[in-house]
């Protein structure tokens, strides 16, 4: 692949102000509006003539249901190793030593639901006084130029935009060699300094070593986040929510009614006072003609239907549990699971996409520290945390079950049980090897006695 780089800071920032910053110019409003949707303040429903009520009304409404979306599926979504096949011991803990060092195991969690909510994220790595660093950037503060975007693995160019103050930001340009930075005040750019990341692919070629994350990535390059096409119901539901609220507190009681009554005499004031007393009063006496009644109050449930309806379509079109939207069924097993069944392909379907970026970081970590054959591997496998939901009494019988009926190695399934990370059950593992139990010396006992006992020569030939 053709990598791009520059020889001087005149010419990087020529790319920085003509390539790079119109681009991310241009994908902000889009960002904008799905981070208001995600964080819970999106822009509020229109409405005619209203009053302070009304407003009051339509803001008790907005429920952040698409926070709720993405949360479930991250939820779901946390590495926890490595497996690498012919490696122990040191060597697999010098592999995952860059991800332990970067406190990945918290930053993996935002960099998920960054993908999942926007449908892309970044991970920098460059190399650090103490190793490899990675940096963890949303599309909202960062973009990726690719030559193809649906097939390349490495971008040619990544810029970084922080703010610093309103009067102030800083850029970032990443190109195939180096990172140059710049601070912009007052419309004046001020170079501020280039350092090289030592980033190298598993061939030892330079590349930018920015990896993406995406949520769901077409043949075209185009990789639309959970939110996007999601905000038109996440509307109708706070519509939903809107419509009950003005039922309920406007016409949620039986109103009396009084026809009949001549009160053309009567001030404003008077007018009013008189109405209260109607309200009031329970003996009411009046003149000829005055007849009294009630108007009955408008029911809810129609409403209520009308959003539980919208609920079960989010739900559907997300591929997320019912149950995450507070709706509980009694149904067996066999039902919870096929009700499920749609949530669980999404996670695996994140789970694939995540994990392979999540390889080419820790192999940008290996080229970065010098340890090339870590580089150059490409059968890992990442090992994601078991968040099915089950009890621990329903997981250690099936286990048992493989280790009794298939000849599973008991000691491989450790890693299996709810609850129980790679670390420990590594810990576990070698404790076993340490402390052999009775039963394992009395085998070896008895196979040393069974093995041949080597002839002793004399001296003297046959």
């Amino acid at each position: 692949m053709v990598t791009t780089s520059y020889e001087n800071d005149v010419q990087a920032l020529d790319a920085l102000r003509t390539l790079l910053l119109p681009a991310y110019g241009d994908q902000q409003p889009a960002l904008d509006r799905i981070d208001r949707w995600w964080r819970w303040h999106p822009r509020p429903i229109r409405l005619k003539k209203a009053t302070q009520e009304h407003r009051m009304l339509r803001d008790m409404g907005v429920t952040p249901w698409l926070r709720l979306v993405i949360t479930t599926i991250s939820q779901t979504l946390y590495l926890e190793g490595v497996d690498i096949p012919g490696t122990e011991g040191d060597a697999a803990r010098a592999f995952w030593h860059p991800w332990v060092a970067n406190r990945m195991g918290r930053k993996q969690m935002s960099l998920h639901k960054a993908a999942i909510a926007y449908g892309t994220a970044y991970a920098c790595v460059r190399s650090g006084a103490n190793g490899a660093v990675i940096d963890c950037c949303s599309p909202r503060e960062g973009i990726a130029l690719y030559d193809d975007p649906a097939r390349d693995t490495w971008p040619q160019l990544f810029c970084r935009v922080r703010t610093l103050s309103p009067q102030a930001e800083s850029y970032e340009l990443w190109d195939a060699w180096n990172v140059w930075a710049w601070e912009r005040r007052e419309g004046a750019y001020r170079f501020a300094g280039v350092s090289q990341h030592d980033a190298r692919d598993a061939n030892g070629d330079p590349v930018c070593p920015v990896v993406r994350y995406l949520n769901d990535i077409d043949l075209q390059g185009r990789a639309p986040g959970e939110v996007e096409p999601l905000i038109p119901l996440a509307g109708r539901l706070n519509k939903d929510n809107y419509d009950r609220l003005l039922a309920q507190h406007y016409n949620s009681w039986k109103v009396r009614t009084a026809t009949g009554l001549d009160m053309s005499s009567l001030t404003d004031q008077q007018r009013a006072d008189k109405k209260m007393d109607l309200r009031q009063d329970d003996m009411l006496v009046a003149g000829e003609g005055v007849q009294f009644g009630t108007l009955p109050e408008t029911t809810l449930s129609s409403l209520i239907e009308a959003k539980q309806a919208d609920v079960e379509e989010l739900a559907a079109v997300s591929q997320t549990p019912t149950t995450a939207f507070g709706k509980l069924v009694n149904v067996g097993d066999a039902g919870i699971a096929e009700s499920r069944a749609g949530f669980y392909a999404k996670r695996d379907e994140r789970q694939k996409s995540f994990g392979v970026s999540h390889m080419d970081v820790l192999r940008l970590c290996s080229a970065v520290e010098g340890r090339m054959l870590d580089a150059s591997r490409f059968d890992l496998t990442p090992i994601w945390e078991d968040t099915d939901v089950r009890t621990i009494n329903q997981a250690v019988d099936a286990l048992g079950k493989a280790a009794q009926m298939l000849g599973v190695p008991r000691q491989m399934l450790w890693d299996m049980i709810p609850g129980v990370s790679k670390s420990r059950a590594d810990s576990w593992r070698e404790y076993a090897e340490t402390h052999p139990d009775a039963d394992l010396l009395a085998v070896q006992a008895y196979q040393t006695q069974l093995a041949p006992v080597a002839e002793v020569s004399d001296g003297v030939d046959q």
